[in-house]
């Protein structure tokens, strides 16, 4: 048994997800550089026709069907996967998306050419209770047809029992099937379970429900994990492939949704979050064991902190004590310096308590500015896909490893903002272009990531770029150019610094270069 130091840095090693508009993880950052807000109506076939009333101020009503939908991206071949295609229509399709994106994210590791013994993974992915598709169908198929019949019967008394009896098999077939074969996909736990069946992992599996911090918690369940050496192997990450109508019901209900159909965290013109689909999975290594092996590191995860808020006026409402708290944390207990951090994901659901909130704790943590400038960047990956609730966690933190991987300050969608949030006398600035990640000091760059929950669970991740022995300060060797990913900022020309020792190794390192870039799809036109 590998047993690492409790501070161990984590590397992660291999990703994959699929979010609204965006297949892939390299889709999703594409979308992000490019500021594509992929929130839109939902698909024809979501089924609310009859509780959809953008004017309604009733209680049972849905004011909104905007949100970010998976749609026809939510596609699963239970073949490959070695999943019986009949117990996948009436199922939850959390299931069968996760274990989707679970396999491409250990493919994306390298663990079929560098395999980790199966009983050294773990298998931990944050997911809610939240109603789903399946619940809905064994809803439907139970309680509301036997409803529904009960009325009928009560009007028409004298209906004949054949009549009935035929009408209830009509109703039941024209519903996702419910049987022996659809059950077991309707079974919660069965979204960590059935991944580590079809993979072969025979480590802990089981998920994790804390609302939106879900993916962060389930994040450091994996980490700790490695650290005592219970795994070699953690994959983790976030599920939320569903959202039926009844979901916003309880939203509507709350007025916690936009009347506008856009998110806009921070904005002077922010009324509220909208909803969101996505499955986001990574593969987590301890670094020592991740550089023996020759593993790609997208980026090192140092630490994360969890805490409650405690006692409040409300138990949905947040508390800048208890997301404080979290925060500190994890820069006490990994030993990292706020100072150190350029980037913030934020939670930022858009809603006037919660940005409110969220600013006033980062506020608390971080300090007031430094000089005039602003010195961190403040966004959030929900103005572009809706909130995924128990997968939003994922969400940031991919794109908080990219953004450090590639070197690249990405951009959020912000309307105006919002000058009661108090960011002018911050560290913060809302960064609505993708930049350069210029960095001078003398610490590797990092960013933390917020995931706050309903409830009051609160979770803060650091993270930090990877840098290769290579290229770190107590190293004289110049740096490979295959270390550096290809540029990914789409910008109609770019800078490229190559180094080498002599003619020779300088001019390898332009062929690869050249190699990568024209992988990339890049325009090599007066490349030399």
């Amino acid at each position: 048994m590998t047993k690492g130091p409790l501070d161990e840095a984590i590397a992660i090693v291999g990703m994959a997800g699929i979010f609204p508009r965006a297949p892939s993880v390299r889709a999703f950052w594409r979308n992000i550089l490019d500021r594509v807000d992929a929130v839109d109506h939902a698909p024809a076939d979501w089924g609310a026709e009859g509780l959809l009333d953008p004017s309604s101020r009733a209680n049972d009503r849905i004011y909104t069907d905007k949100g970010g939908f998976l749609g026809d991206l939510a596609v699963f071949d239970p073949l490959r996967h070695g999943v019986m295609p009949n117990s996948i229509d009436g199922g939850e399709p959390d299931q069968f998306l996760a274990l989707q994106v679970a396999a491409e994210s250990v493919d994306d590791s390298g663990f079929p050419v560098r395999p980790v013994p199966g009983d050294r993974v773990s298998v931990i992915i944050g997911r809610g209770t939240y109603i789903n598709r399946g619940f809905t169908t064994v809803v439907q198929h139970g309680l509301m047809i036997d409803t529904f019949l009960a009325i009928l019967r009560q009007l028409h008394p004298d209906t004949p029992a054949e009549s009935l009896a035929a009408l209830k098999e009509r109703l039941k077939a024209s519903l996702p099937p419910f049987d022996p074969s659809t059950a077991p996909a309707l079974v919660p736990n069965l979204v960590a379970g059935r991944i580590a069946n079809r993979l072969d992992f025979r480590g802990a599996n089981y998920i994790i429900d804390a609302a939106c911090a879900s993916s962060l918690i389930a994040v450091d369940r994996g980490m700790a994990d490695l650290r005592s050496g219970r795994a070699d192997m953690a994959v983790v990450g976030g599920v939320h492939a569903s959202t039926p109508p009844s979901i916003y019901q309880i939203f509507c209900q709350l007025e916690a949704l936009s009347r506008k159909g856009r998110i806009r965290p921070f904005s002077a013109e922010a009324d509220g979050t909208l909803l969101a689909e996505g499955v986001g999975i990574l593969c987590l290594k301890r670094l020592s064991d991740a550089e023996a092996a020759g593993d790609k590191i997208y980026a090192l995860l140092r630490g994360v902190g969890v805490a409650s808020d405690g006692k409040g006026l409300g138990i949905l409402a947040p508390r800048p004590e208890g997301q404080e708290l979290a925060l500190q944390k994890a820069y006490a207990e990994s030993g990292i310096s706020p100072e150190s951090i350029g980037l913030i994901e934020a939670h930022g659901t858009a809603t006037a308590l919660g940005d409110r909130t969220e600013v006033e704790s980062l506020a608390r943590q971080f300090g007031p500015r430094h000089g005039k400038a602003a010195d961190i960047a403040l966004g959030s990956v929900k103005s572009m896909i809706g909130h995924c609730l128990p997968a939003a966690g994922s969400a940031g933190l991919i794109k908080a490893a990219l953004a450090l991987h590639h070197r690249v300050l990405p951009p959020m969608l912000v309307d105006s903002p919002n000058p009661a949030l108090g960011l002018e006398q911050s560290r913060f600035y809302l960064n609505t272009r993708a930049r350069p990640w210029v960095h001078g000091g003398d610490e590797p760059r990092r960013a933390g990531v917020n995931a706050f929950g309903f409830g009051g669970i609160n979770a803060h991740a650091i993270l930090e770029e990877y840098v290769p022995p290579a290229v770190r300060p107590e190293s004289d060797r110049l740096p490979p150019v295959v270390q550096a990913p290809p540029p990914e900022v789409n910008r109609p020309s770019e800078v490229l610094i190559c180094a080498a020792p002599d003619a020779g190794g300088l001019g390898e390192a332009l062929d690869s270069l050249a190699r990568a870039l024209d992988e990339d799809g890049a325009d090599l036109a007066g490349f030399a």
